[in-house]
């Protein structure tokens, strides 16, 4: 294995267009595979990179034998997209300049080593813009 090169996977349960705008408006990242109406579309940071993330319409997930959707109010919180960064402060004000609701302010957490700020996507999945301190 080598999770070096693992990629970021969301499953899109309400509306694909809408998720698919707040990661290339927002966050900055490029389609380099599939597009706008899914049911999935590959992103790099920019051209030439390999996949950083991947969108999946989550009722296209029965392609894979075996797999039950969960329902949708029972979830929790059970996972954090942590997007590392080299310049927390220019990365934060894109995103806010962009329109990103954050979590509360920028926190510097010592017992973690990080500097961060959480929000969410249009499909409720938790993301932590990180720096270390």
């Amino acid at each position: 294995m080598n999770f070096l090169k693992s990629m970021v996977t969301v499953l899109v349960r309400k509306n694909y267009g809408v998720c698919f705008d707040f990661y290339t408006e927002k966050l900055g990242l490029l389609p380099i595979a599939g597009d706008r109406n899914g049911p999935w579309t590959g992103f790099a940071m920019k051209k030439g990179d390999e996949y950083c993330l991947a969108l999946f319409a989550a009722d296209s997930q029965s392609a894979y034998k075996g797999y039950i959707q969960p329902i949708a109010t029972a979830q929790t919180d059970t996972s954090i997209l942590g997007i590392p960064t080299d310049n927390f402060d220019e990365d934060y004000n894109r995103l806010r300049e962009a329109g990103v609701e954050f979590i509360g302010e920028p926190q510097a957490i010592k017992e973690w080593g990080l500097r961060t700020v959480r929000f969410r996507d249009p499909e409720g999945n938790l993301l932590s813009l990180n720096s270390r301190i």
